[in-house]
């Protein structure tokens, strides 16, 4: 039951979200990509203009499933649609795997895809599925993308 809560809640932080979607239109990897490399761009440009717009699914930022989420560098969200605040360090999927631990790992400038199994909150089942994120850091951030396999 605890690890259904805590798939479930991080399904929520990092999986599609009623505000982005419900929708069965999936982005895709190339969509992710492209997402992740203008959120660089963005934050390069204005920092805290990027953060709003992410949270806020604007310009271009909440396209069928994919958003922009941003942490500092103690695994804080800076920006997410839903969970803007919450503290994301702690948190595993089914297999026990921290995903800060995958997402701070990163270096500066460089975009890295890492994998993780969550719960598709615009599924009926509780099944997990297998997500994949492009993430990197950039003005001392981490931003990610991601998009499901499935």
């Amino acid at each position: 039951m605890f690890k259904k809560g805590i798939l479930t809640t991080f399904a929520l932080l990092f999986g599609l979200i009623a505000t982005v979607g419900q929708t069965a239109e999936f982005g895709t990897e190339a969509e992710a990509k492209s997402m992740i490399e203008r959120a660089v761009n963005l934050v390069k440009e204005d920092k805290i203009r990027a953060l709003d717009a992410f949270t806020d699914l604007e310009g271009g930022f909440g396209y069928k499933d994919l958003y922009v989420f941003c942490f500092n560098n103690k695994g804080i969200i800076l920006a997410h649609p839903t969970n803007l605040g919450m503290d994301a360090s702690e948190l595993t999927d089914e297999d026990g795997v921290n995903i800060w631990s995958l997402v701070s790992s990163v270096k500066k400038g460089e975009i890295k895809k890492i994998t993780y199994k969550l719960v598709r909150p615009t599924t009926e089942s509780q099944e997990t599925y297998t997500k994949t994120s492009f993430v990197t850091k950039v003005r001392n951030i981490y931003c990610g993308v991601g998009f499901y396999a499935e």
